[in-house]
């Protein structure tokens, strides 16, 4: 254990987080609202905050007017509150990602400067803050970042609680529990599996069984309790088929099951997500996890902080690696412990760069910088990923960015400390992010944002909207108003997929939804109506629809979507 003066310096701690906190909050919330909404996620889980402000109902999430019991309820009331202070705007939605994210960073800073030295602090945060998949859930609507971070704070609170000598003990201990506390009421058991195992796991390693009886372990459920225990309960009474479905379905048999749920990759999956995704610090990480497993392989009690920190990045990646059924938001947890070791080293190789690996490091940016270059173009060519020709210029804008950021590292190798390449590597990542940022809007091919803007100019409010055997989870947001979907919802196959389908399909058994959730021949009969119904239809679509529609008006197209109605309107198409 450090002695508590080492870490307890309060030399520059003001100026330090004020001054991160203005930096990062700066840098992650220029252009935040400058691209439409992604979907699924970013139309899903917003819609859900923004029906809970429409009908005041605060306790069973709703999407499109259907229950929605997958996920536990603190999100939903982070993304109402900003509904109701700043509207249906896209940064708006995006506001508590970003200052979550930011919230993760000035923690790390904070833990980092208490458990090592004021130098690790200040990079664990910039190397976090500039991680680019961490950067990149702080700018998506959905929960995966916000657990992250809260789990983030949990775990270091833990182990400063852990670290630290009475009356500060206490004080790390009650943090770790309230953060605990909001992780349950954000995504559910891991907020309580992480801290179990790797504390656990942390504890047996080294023998500190004492630590059990410091942790206050009584008070902090009681506590933990105390927090999560009124919406779980009040949720439950207004569904009673809650708690069975929540905990069973949701938390156990989709960590366990890899037959009904999508996403099935192979265990090694995550392994290049976190190498790219933590670009460009990755050039320090061969050096710094191979010195931190050095150091508590010959003495773990004396970098008894270093295991901790090892044992959430090992624990993090196999839990999320052995199910076949993977999403790339869900290994962010790992991200604070790699911008801790990776920062902890740099601060103490600050000045010895021939003794070490840093030489490796320029290489490895030098060769990266072309191959990562080598690889947005050869991905583009081959339609890897769909880049409409808009995104071509930000494209080369970044593929720049990385080759001459490559040629400079290897430029600076034999510089007397790590300053140069540490700025280097900042440099790149922010100008390489904030040009992604910019060019965000000409990523997202799926959204049904103009063709709603255009419908909100004509639609009346006893008109009906519906989408035909497809679902666009942003449209209800964008209308600010519940949709009718066509589908076979009687179907036995649709407990089979995991899609939008069967996640709407789960909430039908908790109220009746006929009057929206209707089969084709419900739809006919109210398209051939005197109610004006406007129809949402994908190309794939399209066929099946006009040959049962006996006539349709031609509102407007944007990428495959189709805008169609049933009456003429009093305004061009689209």
């Amino acid at each position: 254990m450090l002695p508590e003066n080492s870490a307890a310096t309060t030399q520059h701690w003001l100026i330090d987080v004020i001054g991160l906190a203005f930096i990062i909050t700066l840098f992650y919330l220029i252009w935040i609202g400058h691209f439409p909404l992604f979907t699924p996620d970013e139309g899903r889980y917003p819609e859900v905050a923004r029906e809970m402000v429409q009908t005041g109902n605060y306790i069973t999430p709703r999407v499109n007017g259907v229950a929605f019991l997958d996920k536990p309820i603190l999100y939903y009331w982070l993304q109402a509150l900003a509904i109701h202070l700043f509207g249906i705007k896209e940064w708006a939605l995006r506001l508590f990602p970003a200052l979550l994210g930011v919230l993760a960073s000035l923690v790390t800073y904070a833990c980092g400067r208490h458990l090592f030295d004021r130098r690790t602090g200040l990079l664990s945060a910039i190397i976090l803050a500039t991680s680019p998949l961490f950067f990149a859930g702080s700018h998506y609507a959905n929960l995966d970042l916000e657990v992250a971070s809260l789990i983030t704070c949990t775990l270091l609170f833990l182990i400063c609680g852990l670290q630290s000598v009475t009356p500060l003990r206490s004080y790390w201990l009650g943090a770790a529990y309230t953060s605990a506390a909001f992780a349950f009421l954000t995504k559910g058991l891991i907020a309580v599996a992480f801290p179990c195992m790797i504390g656990g796991a942390w504890i047996a390693l080294l023998g500190r069984w004492q630590a059990l009886k410091s942790m206050r372990l009584l008070l902090g459920t009681l506590w933990f309790t105390a927090i999560v225990l009124p919406w779980y309960a009040l949720v439950q009474k207004a569904n009673p088929a809650f708690l069975h479905f929540f905990f069973l379905t949701q938390q156990v048999t989709r960590f366990l099951s890899a037959a009904e749920f999508n996403n099935k990759t192979p265990f090694w999956f995550y392994a290049p997500i976190v190498l790219i995704g933590f670009f460009p610090w990755t050039i320090f990480l061969i050096q710094s996890l191979t010195t931190a497993i050095k150091q508590t392989w010959h003495d773990r009690m004396r970098h008894q902080t270093t295991l901790y920190l090892l044992l959430w990045t090992g624990i993090v990646f196999v839990f999320f690696s052995v199910p076949h059924s993977k999403t790339i938001g869900y290994i962010f947890p790992i991200f604070p412990p790699l911008a801790l070791l990776t920062g902890h080293y740099l601060s103490e190789n600050w000045t010895r760069t021939r003794e070490t690996g840093l030489h490796l490091s320029a290489l490895i940016f030098a060769v990266s910088g072309i191959v990562l270059t080598a690889l947005l173009f050869f991905a583009n060519e081959h339609q890897w990923a769909v880049l409409t020709p808009a995104f071509f210029p930000y494209l080369s804008t970044i593929a720049a960015i990385l080759l001459i950021s490559g040629l400079l590292a290897w430029h600076l190798r034999n510089k007397k400390n790590c300053l140069p390449l540490i700025t280097l590597c900042v440099i790149c990542s922010t100008s390489s992010l904030l040009t992604l940022t910019l060019g965000a809007k000409d990523l997202n091919t799926n959204t049904s944002k103009p063709l709603a803007t255009y419908l909100k100019t004509v639609l009346q409010p006893e008109d009906e909207v519906a989408t035909y055997f497809k679902y666009y989870q942003d449209l209800p947001l964008y209308l600010e108003r519940r949709i009718t979907i066509v589908a076979k919802w009687h179907s036995p196959d649709i407990a089979q997929t995991d899609n939008w389908a069967r996640e709407l399909w789960y909430g039908m058994a908790f109220q009746n939804t006929d009057d929206w959730l209707i089969e084709e021949k419900t739809f006919w009969q109210r398209w051939n109506s005197h109610k004006h119904v406007y129809v949402f239809v994908n190309d794939n679509y399209l066929a099946k629809f006009t040959e049962g529609a006996l006539h349709y008006v031609y509102l407007g197209k944007y990428n495959d979507i189709l805008l169609l109605s049933n009456q003429p309107v009093n305004k061009l198409p689209l």
